[in-house]
């Protein structure tokens, strides 16, 4: 049972510009907890994660530099503006259990999952749409063509995570990933995630989070999922395999 490879590999395309999205920011500081700010700490990373691509032949565009409130629907335009070939957006998860730890990732669907409801509802509280958009949300998730690359790079985003903070932190908990409807997603016409890097509500996360060794360890792990996601994209197809048994 071979995957079927999707239209994006099948064109052999290739990633030079990728739009790296700091959630919340500006009056909408997201999650707040044990005197940090989830809008403070994943424009950090941000950051910190434009720096090690501008090593690299790829083109990076940051949907926000400041402390600046940026509408969640304006993030997705810019990206399809500035025709990105990925969209990765960063956010520091909470919950009303402080004893909840650990990293998630998500892609664009519809969800069953009560816990990624209640988050896609906490993520989605800054948008402008209106119930009368319900239609169109719902025509844009359901023909949302970069599923399979979607969630692609989300494996691989929650997995280059994971490795990486165990250095540090060996029992971190691997939430998986996980699908949810966000509004900051949906309309994105390149594959597209979101990270949930840790909670802030949790003593142990935020304790971490706090740290320039911990926000190092996390953009490293961002940008190695990236590099991983293009190498993947440009791996030979077991076309060769297929041409030698022919010549044979």
């Amino acid at each position: 049972n071979t995957r079927r490879l999707s239209l994006t590999r099948q064109l052999g395309l290739g990633i030079s510009r990728v739009v790296i999205d700091a959630g919340h920011g500006g009056y909408d500081p997201g999650a707040r907890a044990r005197g940090l700010e989830e809008a403070d700490i994943v424009l950090d990373i941000a950051k910190r994660l434009e720096q090690r691509l501008s090593t690299y032949p790829i083109e990076v565009v940051l949907t926000r530099r400041r402390d600046d409130y940026i509408p969640l629907e304006a993030r997705t335009r810019l990206a399809n503006r500035v025709d990105a070939d990925l969209f990765l957006s960063i956010h520091a998860n909470a919950s009303p259990h402080t004893s909840t730890r650990g990293v998630e990732t998500y892609f664009l669907n519809l969800t069953n999952d009560v816990t990624s409801e209640t988050l896609a509802a906490s993520e989605n509280a800054a948008t402008v749409e209106t119930i009368g958009h319900l239609p169109d949300l719902l025509q844009a998730i359901a023909t949302n063509d970069k599923l399979e690359e979607s969630k692609h790079f989300a494996e691989l985003v929650q997995q280059a995570i994971v490795d990486t903070l165990r250095k540090v932190d060996p029992e971190i908990p691997d939430l998986g990933v996980k699908q949810a409807p966000f509004i900051v997603l949906i309309g994105a016409r390149m594959p597209s995630v979101l990270a949930e890097i840790s909670f802030v509500t949790n003593e142990h996360d935020a304790t971490f989070l706090s740290t320039d060794v911990y926000r190092d360890l996390i953009a490293d792990a961002l940008f190695k999922a990236i590099l991983r996601y293009e190498r993947t994209l440009k791996k030979h197809t077991g076309l060769e395999t297929v041409l030698q048994a022919g010549s044979g």
